[in-house]
């Protein structure tokens, strides 16, 4: 017996001995399709429970057996299998799946399954960028998707459009959902961009009708990072510094002795009267003597700095993990007393029960920014800053000190200080324009498995913000003075305006749902898949604002923002009466939906959804609307058919068509009720009392803006997915047009009322295409990827309810058959050889020196681009990598009032004129392009084409060049991972036009902030 068990012994123990022998370390490196390392990516022993993760230098370690197949695992790529064999290092480079999770209106799905026509970016295509916007990051990365920015101010809104413009009056911007919450844009411009996993842009009435009457402008929904579970505590430390710089102009401004030598041909200023207005003109030594040691701009601009810091903790148990996200960014803007601080914290958890039925995700989202600007011209006379005075400042006179009370004195006469480049400055020194913001976001979607095919869910969220405005024309600046010599000798001026305004949104859907497959066989194929959801959602929202202002402040005790030093009202014309405001309003929107989805195999798919919307805004009958959507797939590559085309990976073909409505008019709550006013000033009322007025007449029969939407995409990938891309064609028709339309005074103060007055068509195509031109197998081997995308959208208003079928705008016209806005001018012709004059042409084809208004014509163009897109690369090699994005724009056309202003001569000897004034018409220089000095027809009366200027663009938006350290050089320190890079922002603009920035939102440009370039070096260290 005793030996029996001796040699069952020895067996085992051989065997043992056997299966150890065989075992095996496995190490590798997991990398991207740019070569990048993925991070928790899943390595498993396949049938078994051996597995591990993959670290932040994308490496793993493994037991496993030569037979052993590792099965290589990560979301959004597909599975790789490799048998084990005798190696001993296997490096997988992961591919894009073509099945990877998408976001789909209410709920997500995979790609194949995806009938919708959207954009994903992700975080990679996000990060590191040195712009504090989120959506500016996006500028030129997705078709179709138009983000323009209009002034260089640091956490300025910027302008968001989603295939063309679909409204007059009413809202154009899309509708933004953060983790399921629909939220206010603004959010979108506070929210940290490197919270982001990744962001999805909603197109087409199929991924847009779900959403009724908010997703007339498309949506982007944005899904923010989260943590695993069972996953070690991770930190994650970035920072950036750089600098920000303006951009030049291209226009050709004199020079100060050429200034000074022109004024002095022409009889005017210090050229012809010298600096001390003896009425003696410069003698040529004189002017040559002359040296401006410093120019405007450099007084008023500067080099900013900007700061971005970043700390990321994850972690993750059982049934609970969480990532926090602590963000701060201060950024300086090329113009002085231009900043923006903003402070983010961000707390996401994830939690789950243990048999995994109940599920939530909860988060919150805090922003505090702290936004100091230079305001740009509006109509009242508390204007702070004219930019004009600055790059307008006649260069023929010395530069002083603004603290030289003396220099001062000498340009605080009249209107004409307002544009001194003196007064500029010192109002740039001494006043106040700053905004506090506080922003908070908080949401919870909740879900629960009823049955293993019904679930409900229920989410909630509430978006907050509080606005604290204060602007103060200090009582010692030179603007204050300005105004108080118009008051008499020894008044006391100055202004200030603070303001307090809050935001408060409450949403809150609850939804069931039911799906299953059926009908497969053994190997899961040839199943149907039916999907519904029951939806109902209830949305709140409060407004309310104040504002108080008071003109007289007392130098001696004033303050900004304190509330002292306010100068009593004694004088009879009440200039120092303050000024109180208050207003407050509610909105609400009660709806009900559903949605159905059908997928046979794949191959398959049709989609259905019905909305029913109430809204608050509107009344009677049009208080509801119905919005729908109908869309189909066919994935033929899935096609047994197409099995043996190894070149052609995927290629579906997808249509849509629906309706969303459009609830958002501009300016207002409420353009279907009446609102009321009351005015509590003495003297405002009849026989002096207060008064209660109509200050907004309503109309019972506004109803939503309807936008029908049809779409037809084709998506495909070949060559082993090398070639990726997307072509779409698109009909979008708005109906019912909100727009002011005029009425008498007598009825209400505005003088107009919210009306429906017609139709808009935009129609058009986009292209979006990656192609992998080396795409290595091995972690550290060469990958480089092209990428373009290009939008083509065109727009006719199809339908205008007015007069003759047209809105009069000026230079601009809303007419049938023609753009929205389209510029309606005189053509202009050039000089008359005979006097130098100015020709245009009439309505009748003749040259004339004196156009009316009725020789005005439509130019065929507008401000939006009929082309737009972006173009790119991305490569690396050996752990360098190298990006690099341009943005481009063509088909627009903007009135350039810089040039026009550096172009009149009436403004010789005052400010900043262009040498191409050197070539004006005389009798010895008859065939020119600029008119005589003399000529006595600059300002025609009408707005000619003379200064209409195409503005289209090629921007080089961005570049990154960096280092991933390898994790061998780092094995001996704490840390995982390290990377560093330096990157530019804005860098080069191509174009024609002549001024700062061809990218603006704006028909005209004058006295704006130009948008600046940005540099910037980096470090991400991962602990």
């Amino acid at each position: 017996m005793k030996t029996k068990l001796n040699g069952i012994l020895t067996l085992l123990l051989a065997l043992v001995a056997q299966v150890a022998f065989a075992q095996q370390t496995v190490t590798g490196t997991v990398t991207g399709p740019d070569g990048g390392p993925i991070l928790g990516a899943t390595v498993l022993v396949k049938n078994s429970s051996v597995f591990a993760s993959t670290d932040f230098d994308g490496k793993y370690t493994i037991q496993a057996s030569p037979e052993d197949i590792l099965v290589f695992s990560y979301t959004g790529y597909d599975t790789q299998e490799i048998i084990v064999g005798d190696q001993t290092t296997i490096d997988v480079s992961m591919k894009t799946s073509l099945d990877e999770v998408v976001v789909q209106a209410y709920r997500s799905t995979t790609t194949k399954r995806s009938i919708v026509a959207s954009s994903v970016v992700t975080a990679k295509q996000l990060e590191d960028r040195p712009n504090a916007s989120a959506i500016q990051r996006l500028q030129g990365q997705v078709a179709g998707l138009s983000v323009q920015t209009s002034t260089g101010q640091p956490g300025a809104n910027s302008l968001i459009q989603i295939r063309g413009v679909s409204s007059i009056n009413g809202n154009t911007e899309p509708l933004i959902v953060i983790d399921g919450i629909p939220v206010d844009e603004d959010v979108f411009r506070t929210i940290n961009p490197l919270d982001i996993e990744s962001t999805t842009v909603l197109k087409d009435a199929a991924g847009t009708a779900i959403y009724g009457n908010r997703g007339a402008n498309g949506v982007i929904v944005i899904t923010t990072k989260r943590a695993d579970f069972d996953q070690d505590l991770t930190v994650r430390y970035t920072s950036q510094t750089g600098f920000t710089e303006l951009l030049g102009a291209d226009y050709n401004l004199f020079s100060a002795q050429d200034y000074l030598r022109f004024e002095r041909e022409n009889g005017v200023g210090a050229g012809a009267n010298g600096f001390d207005n003896s009425g003696t003109p410069l003698t040529d030594a004189e002017i040559a003597a002359f040296s401006v040691s410093e120019s405007w701009e450099d007084a008023f601009y500067r080099t900013g700095r900007n700061t971005l810091h970043n700390l990321n903790l994850s972690s993750g148990g059982k049934n609970l993990s969480q990532v926090t996200t602590i963000g701060y960014v201060e950024q300086e803007g090329a113009l002085l007393a231009s900043d923006l601080q903003r402070f983010t914290l961000r707390n996401n958890l994830n939690i789950k029960s243990e048999d995994e039925r109940f599920t939530s995700q909860t988060s919150m989202q805090l922003g505090f920014s702290k936004n100091n600007s230079q305001t740009e011209p509006d109509n009242d006379r508390n204007n702070f800053i004219y930019f004009n005075s600055i790059f307008g400042a006649n260069r023929g006179l010395p530069y002083f000190d603004p603290n030289n009370s003396q220099n001062l004195e000498r340009w605080v006469d009249g209107l004409q200080a307002f544009y001194s480049p003196y007064v500029t400055l010192d109002n740039t020194r001494l006043n106040t324009n700053k905004e506090d913001e506080i922003k908070m976001v908080i949401g919870a979607n909740n879900a629960y498995k009823i049955t293993d095919h019904i679930t409900a869910r229920y989410n909630i969220g509430m978006d907050y913000t509080q606005e604290n405005y204060l602007r103060v024309a200090d009582p010692n600046s030179a603007l204050a003075r300005v105004h108080a010599s118009f008051i008499g000798p020894d008044a006391v001026e100055g202004f200030q305006t603070e303001s307090f305004f809050r935001d408060f949104r409450f949403n809150n859907t609850l939804s069931v749902g039911y799906e299953n497959t059926f009908g497969a066989d053994e190997n899961g194929e040839g199943g149907h898949t039916f999907l519904a959801n029951l939806y109902t959602e209830y949305v709140k929202g409060h407004f309310k604002s104040f504002n108080y202002s008071q003109t007289g402040l007392n130098p001696r005790t004033f303050s900004p923002g304190n509330g002292a030093g306010f100068v009593a009202d004694v004088e009879d014309n009440d200039e120092f009466v303050p000024t109180v405001g208050a207003s407050k309003a509610s909105t609400g929107l009660f709806s009900y939906f559903g949605e159905i989805d059908y997928d046979y195999d794949n191959k398959f798919g049709v989609f259905a959804a019905l909305r029913r919307d109430a809204s608050s805004r509107f009344t009677g009958d049009n208080t509801w609307g119905t919005f729908w959507s109908v869309a189909g797939r066919w994935n033929v590559s899935e096609m047994d058919f197409m099995q043996d085309v190894s070149w052609v990976n995927n290629l579906k073909v997808r249509a849509s068509y629906g309706t969303t409505g459009n609830e958002r008019i501009a300016g207002t709550y409420y353009g279907a009720l009446n609102n009321f006013r009351t005015l509590f000033n003495t003297g405002i009322g009849y026989g002096d009392n207060q008064t209660f007025f109509r200050s907004q007449l309503g109309n019972e029969s506004l109803r939503w803006e309807t936008i029908k939407t049809a779409n037809l995409g084709i998506e495909f990938g070949l060559f082993e997915n090398r070639l990726r891309s997307t072509i779409e064609v698109y009909d979008r028709k708005t109906e019912d047009l909100f727009f002011n339309i005029f009425v008498s005074t007598l009825v209400t103060p505005s003088g107009s009322i919210q009306a429906n007055v017609g139709d808009l068509s935009n129609k058009g195509a986009e292209l979006a295409l990656n192609y992998d031109l080396f795409r290595s197998d091995q972690a550290d081997g060469f990958n480089f990827t092209v990428n373009a995308n290009i939008n083509y959208n065109e727009f006719e208003v199809t339908k205008i309810d007015a007069e003759g079928g047209l809105i009069d705008n000026g230079s601009t016209v809303i007419q049938e058959g023609a753009q929205l806005n389209e510029y309606f001018v005189v053509p202009y012709l050039g000089v008359n050889p005979a006097n130098g004059n100015l020709l245009f042409e009439d309505i009748n084809g003749n040259p004339t020196e004196n156009p009316t208004l009725e020789d005005r014509r439509l130019t065929g163009t507008d401000s939006q681009p009929d082309f737009q897109g972006g173009f790119g690369f991305n490569t690396s090699y050996k752990g360098f990598f190298l990006e690099s994005q341009f943005v481009f724009m063509t088909g627009l056309e903007r009135f350039d009032s810089n040039l026009a202003s550096y172009y009149d001569i009436n403004d010789l000897g005052q400010y900043q004129l262009s040498s191409d004034l050197e070539r004006s018409w005389t009798p010895d220089n008859r065939i020119t392009d600029m008119p005589a000095v003399n000529a006595t027809n600059l300002s025609p009366g009408v707005t000619s084409d003379r200064f209409l200027i195409n503005s289209n663009f090629v921007r080089w938006r961005f570049l990154q060049l960096g280092y991933n350290f390898d994790r061998e050089m780092l094995e001996k320190t704490f840390l995982q991972n390290v990377r560093i890079y330096a990157n530019g922002e804005n860098l080069a603009t191509f174009s024609n036009w002549l001024g700062f920035d061809p990218e603006s939102t704006r028909q005209s440009e004058l006295n704006r902030y130009p948008t600046p370039r940005t540099v910037s070096v980096g470090i991400d260290l991962t602990f």
